[in-house]
């Protein structure tokens, strides 16, 4: 039997904090051979992330860790100074979630490659084998990527150039935090199969960390399944997605979206108004940075009507989040028009679109990018309404309205954003854009920071709303499961074009598009053939 290549035994980390102590991590054991990909599942808080920051170190200072940490024979626990820094770089590689917060924002691609190498892997051509990892890690054109800045690059792009980092020393393990996290459906599975290829030369192990079980699924070897900073269950994926035998495997499984689940028929009314019509639009990005001139959509038409509830769906840098921008205002068209209740919005002057934008709200796909942390919930929520209700007492009754609307207690008043779940965080969001009963709601990706059961009560929520048709709902997703189960109509887009669009269940069945089919084949599901 191979011997491990990391070795953990009754791992414990506690955070000293100024309510009591968190325990984050309470007697992990677990193993990593050589060749093994090996993934850690589980929701926020469960201590996933606390394995691989002691692993490098990185964990917070009044933080304290007990237990035996082995990777290649080396005691990881009792690494220092020089010894660290050498360890860091040439016998464990990690892979953050943000790629844009890991990299230099300054610095260009090519610069943080070489001054990897030199430091913990000198010797050679370092310019030829910074252009080699990125190759390795399927970058097209490595070499003009090697003088782009991290803001020129998609998130696929970013989260390649993270691994090539990871990978450019040649690591004994490599550890990957939530790798996918805002992908969409087709790079996630590119970007994890890279990922669990590593492993597959027998050298090296793999540790992959995510919420996301229906996609661990498809790479690991094994699951190692943690709540609450314990492990609850573990074994080969094929026995854990088939048999679970822990209660919270079992609710991990069920929350995994199915994309078979068709929305519930709804009654159409006929002669509904068009709230909002897109006439034939450009949107291009203007020449920056010595690049040329991007166009991001081209010829897009499309018309929202009250009671709609709309997908639009494609790749990352398909256009999704370009035509919600130019819906909302906040990017003018080069080309084509959009009305908004009739009334055409490029033409008019600043203080009148703003005005007009009381009847369009969005929801971003960050829940606490978008909410101040310096700000109560009363405020956050407030805040659209004083613009439009100047009574304090019935302002006040609307802001606990719209909190029991969405699911949160008024109690949740008083708190700020920095004392919410991710869940909540986004409630509130919800919250705020409906505060002033909007007609179009457009929602960036609402669901996809999260993990998988607060998914699922927040995609309930929503269903609950489009389902009174009360107004118009845009929903910006990759994710194919959520919008058969949500929206009405799909648009497909690709490359800023429309390349299909028509009612879900039409598209689902019987789809037109090369492009709708690679995303249906990529959505997310439970594989049961994994070793």
């Amino acid at each position: 039997m191979t011997a491990p290549l990391l070795e953990i035994r009754d791992l414990r980390v506690a955070i000293p904090t100024a309510t009591g102590v968190i325990e984050a991590l309470r007697g992990v054991s677990l193993s990593v051979a050589p060749g093994e990909v090996l993934g850690i599942v589980g929701e926020s808080g469960g201590g996933k992330s606390m394995i691989a920051r002691t692993l490098t170190h990185l964990l917070p200072a009044q933080a304290e860790a007990q237990g035996q940490v082995t990777l290649a024979g080396t005691d990881v626990m009792t690494l220092r100074g020089e010894a660290l820094r050498r360890f860091r770089g040439r016998s464990v590689g990690l892979c953050f979630q943000n790629p844009r917060s890991a990299l230099n924002p300054v610095r260009k691609i090519g610069d943080q490659l070489i001054d990897r190498l030199r430091e913990h892997a000198p010797g050679g051509d370092l310019r030829a084998r910074a252009v080699t990892a990125l190759a390795a890690v399927g970058l097209r054109s490595p070499e003009t990527m090697m003088g782009q800045f991290p803001h020129q690059l998609s998130g696929g792009m970013a989260q390649r150039v993270m691994i090539a980092l990871s990978l450019a020393c040649n690591p004994r393990l490599l550890v990957a935090d939530e790798p996918t996290t805002g992908l969409d459906v087709t790079l996630t599975g590119e970007i994890l199969t890279l990922i669990a290829r590593q492993a597959r030369d027998g050298a090296r192990g793999v540790m992959i960390i995510s919420h996301d079980i229906a996609a661990l699924s498809k790479v690991s070897d094994r699951l190692v399944v943690m709540e609450k900073g314990l492990i609850v269950e573990e074994g080969s994926t094929r026995r854990i997605v088939t048999a679970p035998r822990h209660r919270y495997t079992r609710r991990l499984i069920e929350a995994v979206p199915d994309v078979t689940t068709r929305r519930r028929a709804q009654p159409r009314e006929d002669g509904r108004s068009v709230v909002m019509a897109i006439r034939d639009i450009d949107v291009t990005y203007p020449a920056r940075f010595g690049r040329r001139p991007a166009p991001a959509l081209t010829g897009v038409s499309l018309d929202i009507r009250m009671g709609d509830t709309i997908a639009v769906v494609g790749e990352s840098g398909s256009g999704k989040s370009t035509l919600s921008r130019a819906i909302m205002g906040l990017l003018a068209p080069s080309r084509g028009e959009i009305r908004f209740r009739g009334k055409t919005m490029s033409s008019m002057r600043f203080s009148a679109r703003r005005g007009l934008r009381r009847y369009m709200q969005m929801v971003f796909q960050d829940p606490f990018d978008a909410l101040n942390p310096r700000m109560s919930v009363e405020d956050i929520v407030s805040d659209p309404l004083r613009l439009v209700e100047r009574d304090a007492a019935r302002r006040s009754a609307a802001i606990d309205r719209v909190l029991v609307e969405v699911g949160l207690d008024p109690t949740f008043r008083t708190r700020r954003p920095h004392e919410l779940s991710g869940g909540q965080a986004q409630r509130v969001g919800i919250a705020r854009a409906l505060s002033i009963a909007p007609e179009l709601v457009v929602l960036d990706e609402p669901a996809s920071a999260l993990d998988v059961t607060v998914q699922a009560q927040l995609l309930d929520l929503i269903r609950r709303l489009t389902e009174r048709r009360d107004r118009a709902y845009l929903i910006v997703s990759h994710d194919l499961a959520t919008v058969r189960a949500l929206c009405d109509r799909v648009v497909v887009i690709d490359a800023g074009r429309i390349v299909e669009e028509g009612p879900t269940e039409h598209v689902f069945t019987n789809p037109a598009s090369p492009k709708t089919r690679a995303l249906l084949d990529a959505a997310p599901r439970l594989y049961t053939d994994a070793t």
